[in-house]
């Protein structure tokens, strides 16, 4: 997030909340890359508690990552329609790609301008917002 402004790894932490679609860890896939995909089932059956949470801290800003996350908040899309845009008022949200290393989205240069232009939307806010 340094990309987006913030002076640090810890000023972000500091000022940030992160949370999950699903609480419960989903498992690694049969390969070992990586994680399983969160189920439908998984997401659904936590959303009350993502929910409560949002209620609670009634944020000024989202950045949902990731697809699942994406479409959690905006509804179905694709990424190339959402990464570098920003929807919504309050909270204002700001969608970007997941960091994983099995995601391939950052090869394209488009997706990367993307991303670029999704982080000047967070550094922008953030400095309007502080």
């Amino acid at each position: 997030m340094l990309r987006a402004g913030f002076e640090s790894a810890e000023e972000f932490r500091r000022v940030t909340y992160i949370a999950a679609l699903m609480r419960c860890f989903p498992g690694r896939n049969l390969r070992g890359t990586g994680d399983l995909r969160p189920p439908p089932a998984g997401i659904a059956n936590c959303a009350h508690w993502l929910d409560a949470e949002l209620r609670m801290l009634r944020p000024r800003v989202l950045i949902p990552v990731g697809q699942l996350a994406i479409v959690r908040f905006l509804g179905p899309g694709s990424l190339e329609s959402r990464v570098g845009k920003k929807f919504g008022e309050r909270p204002v949200m700001v969608p970007l790609p997941h960091p994983s290393g099995q995601s391939r989205w950052l090869n394209d240069p488009e997706n990367r301008e993307r991303l670029a232009r999704a982080l000047a939307l967070i550094s922008q806010l953030r400095r309007r917002l502080a």
